[in-house]
């Protein structure tokens, strides 16, 4: 078998950018009758096409002494540090053809939330951590 008939469905470099939609915190909180916070977010939209990765087992234990200890879904990607003001933490994300079509309210349908968002030199370094929604 030679490696021109090895064709995998999901290789590494037709999975490498993968389609992300931000959906952004509005800055205003509307409060509701018994004073709990009720967070909105603007309308989504398609950030483009980014190689997120779960973190390695090094990178999840330095998140855990971060943020504590979770059972979610934890993954990073690096973004062009010419994109700094287009989103920020706690911003919501679609991830892994997760989108926002028919979404009673925005960011409905998200399922990870920006935890950091870390500028690095050319780069910046966004942290997402998936977000356990009970049924």
């Amino acid at each position: 078998m030679t490696m021109a008939n090895f064709n995998p469905k999901n290789d590494i470099f037709t999975n490498w950018n993968k389609d992300i939609y931000i959906a952004t915190k509005q800055k205003e909180v509307d409060i509701d009758d018994y004073g709990n916070e009720i967070v909105k977010y603007n309308e989504p939209f398609y950030f483009g096409k980014v190689n997120y990765q779960p973190l390695t087992t090094k990178q999840l234990e330095a998140y855990i002494k971060q943020y504590g200890e979770t059972n979610a879904n934890i993954v990073s990607c690096l973004i062009d540090y010419n994109d700094k003001d287009t989103f920020r933490q706690f911003d919501l994300a679609y991830l892994y053809g997760s989108t926002p079509e028919n979404e009673n309210q925005y960011g409905d349908n998200a399922n990870y939330i920006v935890r950091a968002f870390k500028p690095q030199n050319t780069k910046i370094m966004v942290i997402l951590e998936e977000m356990i929604k009970e049924e």
